[in-house]
């Protein structure tokens, strides 16, 4: 089975950087835009999801500070939840339900639905960095220490390394 997967994001860059620069963003912008609307956090609902944001890409930032592929895989709720979120809100601007058009930086929908396009294609290739690190990650932890193994995939008993020569 082939998994979609890179090892390496745009411009030749690492992913374990790409991850870095993509918690620290979502993480700057979650903070100036609270700065900029204290009042957004009025609202329950958008405290939640604001709640759920920062831990998520607090998550992200230390699964790879820590390469812990676990904290790695969290900030996947986050993306599931805007997935799943997404259409709701692209029917909120064109049947203006829900203060969606309010919410937005514009006042046309045409240019709110682009944003929101926007940020759909940008979360979209930000998860798939996120997945092909954890895929690296989960590979490089699950490989034995020494670089070695048995043919069939497992490890010898008394923990040496097994050697196969080949005539």
């Amino acid at each position: 089975m082939v998994k979609n997967v890179t090892d390496k994001a745009l411009w030749c860059v690492s992913l374990r950087d790409a991850c870095i620069g993509i918690s620290i963003f979502s993480l700057v912008t979650v903070v100036w835009g609270v700065i900029a609307h204290p009042s957004y956090l009025q609202n329950t609902s958008l405290l939640v999801g604001f709640i759920i944001d920062l831990l998520a890409n607090l998550a992200l930032l230390f699964g790879v500070l820590w390469s812990n592929a676990w904290l790695v895989l969290a900030w996947f709720v986050f993306a599931v939840l805007f997935f799943i979120g997404w259409p709701v809100a692209v029917l909120g601007v064109i049947f203006n339900y829900g203060d969606y058009r309010a919410a937005a930086f514009f006042d046309n929908v045409f240019l709110i639905l682009f944003e929101y396009i926007l940020t759909l294609v940008t979360l979209v290739y930000c998860s798939y960095i996120v997945s092909s690190y954890f895929h690296q990650l989960r590979n490089s932890q699950s490989a034995t220490p020494n670089g070695s193994a048995a043919p069939n995939g497992s490890a010898a008993p008394n923990g040496s390394a097994i050697h196969y020569i080949v005539v």
